[in-house]
């Protein structure tokens, strides 16, 4: 089954995502990024958290035991890939879109208080388009999820992305 935008899809079963989340790939990951970024992870299981979760790597391509793989392979790119766009301001901006006429005052604002479990699943997910897959396809994803203003979202990750590679080529 593919979506409108092309995308396969991949079942992923609520339990899949339950155990990816309660992983010790992902926890090593996740608290290193938050631990150098001076963040805390908060570890609540909710049902909007695992769903949200399920429905990305539903249409990411990839199934849990290649996250998982992926994860224990590229770790240490993954932790510099999460501190490096945490870090970066215009990568890490909250964009929300609006209709024309109803901009959202300031009061619609909120303050981060650190990151959800999982994150790092998104982070696996981005790095894996960013480096294994044609442009195209990762703003097709990123439209399917509904990412605000994907499109300059995308820009910004593949900026961030080609950064850090191009600081690992300098360091080799």
């Amino acid at each position: 089954m593919k979506t409108s935008e092309g995308i396969s899809i991949t079942p992923t079963s609520y339990q899949e995502i339950v155990a990816l989340l309660t992983s010790d790939e992902l926890a090593a990951v996740e608290c290193s990024i938050a631990e150098q970024c001076r963040l805390k992870i908060i570890r609540d299981l909710a049902s909007t958290t695992t769903s949200h979760l399920q429905a990305e790597v539903s249409v990411s391509g990839m199934t849990i035991p290649e996250i998982t793989h992926y994860l224990n392979l590229h770790r240490y790119q993954l932790v510099a890939f999460g501190i490096q766009l945490l870090g970066d301001k215009d990568a890490s901006k909250e964009e929300q879109e609006y209709p024309d006429g109803e901009e959202q005052g300031l009061d619609g604002e909120s303050e981060t208080i650190g990151l959800a479990v999982g994150f790092g699943v998104k982070y696996t997910i981005y790095h894996n388009f960013l480096a294994n897959r044609p442009a195209a396809e990762f703003r097709a994803f990123l439209k399917n999820r509904r990412i605000p203003k994907h499109t300059k979202f995308a820009k910004e990750l593949e900026r961030v992305f080609a950064e850090l590679n191009s600081m690992d080529a300098e360091e080799a």
